[in-house]
């Protein structure tokens, strides 16, 4: 047993000229209001016909009718949901050069004197008659062939009584609402074609009957609808891009205001001015969800530039989801992505990422997979999983949401990516990493040997890189060095003769490391009588005595301070020789 249509106004996008149009669709009994599956009947014929449909089931009729187009415009909330998705709709039938055909569903009001088990209403009347004037919305003879198409699914139809509610003439009624100059403005449209067909209420009356009426009628609409091309015009409006699964095959840093990519930015204007100059020479790619909706799978960037000068169509290719794996939508979109402009090494990464949590790829299939289309790899060698995992280690740090100078200045080519791939990711603690990008590598910019060199006499100085930069004494050699023409040679002189000149400056640093512990753990206003570790002299690398104080009532906690200060700080690897293997590791 199926859950009866949810109470909404659906909107279906469809690939023919159809658009379905159900205003009364509440299928819940209500007073003398009996229930019904129009609603159901109608998503399940749209989905038959690929077409278009716009179907009330929030709505009850009694509280507002919406075939009553006049009633509907004093109420800007629900024209917006009801009728405006109804011309949206329409002008992209039109877009694609194809004429509109709007079959307006309706239940009869369960008369028992009606045989028929459809009535076709057209805007008839009588011409001559003020009362009920005619006022046709389809040729007699379109309307005669689509009534021998249903009839032959073994439907009996008549026409409506011109005296009955069931003709669609009235100039409020939703049938005439591309008819009529006066009823709505920019609305008439004379090339719309419309029928209002009213069912018997038993045909509807169960869930299983109305879904099975409506793939009955199905091959008898399908006859008068017209598919689009594969490259189509279609509504921006009706492109998502707000969820990781619409963003699914992009690898452009999408609406992430925390990175700035000014190479996309200046991109994006200059596509902006071209199209509007020159038009959109290469359409989007787009796949159509099972919602109806699109998603992109190429052209993220025309669609921004699309959206920055107002367009409200665009040229696309269409491809429904199930046309082909999400494996071969990955290989399209890289192939695409990569035609006109090379992805940067974090869309990379981002790429990456998302083939593998799509498709379960680790990083040896993602090289041998996808590899060669990135152009990652040394010229004449395949690309190997640790480069594979490069890429997707500094793309981690973006997704964390951490160092965004870091990421920025990957992205516009102003930090290179080796360095931050192999130097700055492995860095787990994100206050260290931007500490040493922001102060060493940024405005010094040293060579390998040299930075290697740095983190080494950094290491010696502080338990954290962030905490050995801090120091007064660091600081103050930074000043100098970057006043010099080699800044990153004079400061690695000045760390080591105040670093490595004398056993005196040694001591210094096993001071300035026990400093930042007693800060860490202790607390900022904590002093030596709190915390302190003293090196023996005679036996510096074999013994070294703690001091620590304990106040009334705070025994466990400050035991718990201690070991978690020597856990995590071994004092015995804090000399020279050590702390230059623990870097290079």
């Amino acid at each position: 047993m199926r859950h009866p249509a949810s109470q909404t106004i659906h909107r279906i996008l469809g690939s023919t000229n159809l658009l379905l149009v159900v205003a009364d669709g509440y299928n819940a009994s209500s007073g003398d209001q009996p229930g019904h599956f129009l609603a159901d009947m109608a998503l399940v014929l749209a989905a038959q016909l690929s077409s278009y449909a716009v179907v009330n089931t929030k709505y009850k009729r009694k509280i507002m009718d919406l075939s009553d187009v006049s009633a509907i415009r004093t109420r800007p909330k629900v024209k917006d949901a009801f009728l405006v998705p109804i011309k949206q709709f329409k002008d992209e039938i039109k877009s694609n050069g194809l004429p509109p055909l709007l079959l307006v569903f309706q239940c009869l009001a369960g008369d028992p004197a009606c045989e028929e088990m459809l009535l076709f209403g057209y805007g008839q009347g009588e011409r001559s008659s003020t009362a009920m004037p005619h006022r046709p919305t389809i040729a007699p003879s379109l309307l005669s062939r689509i009534r021998v198409a249903v009839e032959d699914q073994h439907f009996s139809t008549a026409l409506a009584p011109v005296d009955s509610p069931y003709c669609g003439r009235e100039t409020h009624h939703l049938n005439q609402l591309f008819k009529q100059k006066n009823l709505a403005a920019d609305w008439y449209d004379p090339e719309v074609r419309s029928i209002l067909i009213s069912i018997r209420p038993d045909l509807v009356s169960q869930q299983e009957t109305a879904i099975s009426i409506g793939r009955m009628l199905a091959p008898a609409f399908a006859q008068f609808g017209e598919a689009m091309s594969f490259v189509r015009n279609v509504d921006i409006s009706n492109i998502d891009v707000s969820s990781s699964a619409d963003l699914q095959y992009i690898f452009r840093l999408a609406g992430d205001n925390r990175y700035t990519d000014l190479l996309r930015e200046s991109y994006i204007e200059e596509l902006a001015g071209s199209i509007d100059r020159n038009g959109l020479l290469h359409p989007l790619v787009l796949l159509k969800k099972e919602d109806g909706r699109y998603k992109i799978l190429c052209g993220f960037r025309r669609f921004q530039a699309l959206k920055r000068i107002n367009r409200t169509m665009v040229e696309a290719k269409v491809y429904q989801e199930t046309d082909f794996s999400p494996e071969d939508f990955f290989n399209i979109s890289l192939a695409e992505n990569t035609k006109r402009r090379n992805l940067n090494p974090i869309e990379i990464g981002h790429f990456l990422e998302s083939a593998s949590s799509s498709l379960g790829l680790s990083n040896a299939e993602l090289a041998e997979q996808f590899g060669d289309t990135l152009g990652i790899g040394k010229p004449g060698q395949k690309v190997s999983h640790s480069t594979i995992h490069k890429y997707r280690k500094v793309n981690q740090i973006r997704l964390r949401g951490e160092s965004p100078e870091i990421i920025s200045d990957v992205v516009n080519e102003k930090l290179q990516f080796s360095i931050a791939a192999e130097v700055l990711a492995p860095i787990k603690n994100d206050k260290d990493r931007d500490a040493l990008y922001l102060h060493i590598i940024k405005p010094l910019a040293p060579t390998r040997p040299q930075l290697m060199q740095l983190l080494v006499q950094l290491g010696q100085m502080a338990p954290q890189l962030s905490e050995a930069i801090d120091l007064k004494s660091v600081q103050g050699a930074l000043i100098k060095a970057i006043k010099s023409p080699q800044p990153a040679a004079t400061l690695l002189k000045l760390l080591r003769k105040d670093s490595l000149s004398s056993e005196t400056d040694q001591s210094t640093a096993f001071a300035n490391r026990v400093d930042g512990l007693r800060k860490r753990f202790f607390g900022e206003r904590a002093g030596k009588k709190d915390f302190n570790i003293v090196a023996s002299a005679e036996a510096r690398q074999n013994e070294v005595t703690v001091h620590f104080r304990i106040r009334r009532g705070e025994t466990l906690d400050t035991l718990k301070r201690l070991c978690q200060a020597l856990e995590q700080n071994d004092p015995f690897s804090w000399s020279p020789e050590e702390q230059t293997n623990k870097t290079r590791e």
